[in-house]
């Protein structure tokens, strides 16, 4: 059979996330309109009859401006090492800019290499035909696939694509999984998805959830999670004017989770100002976010 690891990539709300899941079938990892969702390095396991493909998706590459930031990009370009193919998403509905030439001037990469023209239901045939140029000129053997992830156009071709530069291999998940991420983890998201959802501005970067206990019984289980904030003002705005905030981030979240574990749940979510954390290193463990191997 064949199986082998591909690093999704790219700047950050060109649809990555949107992308593996609509692959796999299932809500693997976020998905908001705001840039940055992802921070961490997750991965989708999609299982074929003769095949295993595992899709590691990562953090948008930008430009980093908070350790934060130089965090997600460490991550996400040391994910290249070792991977059998890597696939670069691109914004399909908006011309090559400068935020596309640091990715490009920064991108290093040892397998071969797909370029997903993303979002082709926004765009023109013009400004298509211009990226298409663009990115042959600058990878030349490159692979370019056209993809609207939210129409669900454009996978299969990507898959089959892949599947003809897999090495075989072995089965490196067991054939019933579809995320290498536990139930914890996915509960963390889901909050923070809801939160970056509703919340406006610049606040959503500064969030993060922690899991504080997770107690499973017998008809629910119950979940105490705690949104972390930079300021009083961004704790204000979370919770809400007489609580109305946090009460829709918690029915917004209570309804994937249980989704999701396929059970009932009681869900408590408490705030906390954590001043600067998204520039202090030694709180990003403690908030969820990997260290770089």
């Amino acid at each position: 059979m064949k199986s082998g690891f591909i690093n999704v990539i790219g700047r950050p709300n060109v649809g990555k996330s949107t992308i593996i899941n609509g692959i796999i079938g299932e809500k693997i990892a976020i998905t908001t309109s705001k840039p940055q969702t992802t921070r961490n390095i997750i991965r989708g396991i999609l299982n074929l009859d003769d095949a295993q493909l595992v899709f590691i998706d990562t953090p948008g590459i930008h430009k980093p401006h908070r350790a934060l930031g130089e965090r997600m990009n460490a991550l996400a370009y040391g994910s290249l090492s070792g991977a059998d193919a890597t696939v670069l998403v691109v914004d399909g509905s908006l011309p090559f800019g400068t935020g596309d030439q640091y990715l490009v001037d920064n991108l290093t990469y040892e397998a071969p290499l797909f370029i997903v023209l993303n979002k082709i239901d926004l765009t023109s045939f013009e400004l298509i035909g211009k990226l298409k140029e663009k990115y042959h000129n600058i990878y030349p053997h490159a692979t370019l696939i056209e993809m609207s992830a939210i129409r669900s156009f454009g996978f299969d071709d990507l898959v089959k694509a892949l599947l003809a530069v897999m090495p075989e291999g072995p089965l490196y998940f067991p054939r019933d999984i579809v995320s290498d991420r536990g139930d914890e983890f996915v509960i963390t998201e889901i909050i923070r998805e809801k939160a970056m959802t509703l919340l406006e501005q610049e606040l959503p970067h500064s969030v993060a959830v922690v899991l504080d206990k997770y107690e499973m019984k017998e008809n629910r289980d119950d979940i105490y999670a705690t949104i972390v904030c930079e300021r009083d003002s961004h704790k204000g705005m979370i919770i809400g004017k007489g609580g109305q905030m946090i009460r829709k981030i918690r029915h917004l979240a209570t309804t994937d989770i249980v989704k999701f574990l396929k059970h009932p749940i009681a869900l408590e979510l408490y705030v906390r100002v954590q001043p600067n954390w998204r520039d202090d290193p030694k709180y990003f463990n403690a908030l969820g976010l990997e260290d770089v191997e």
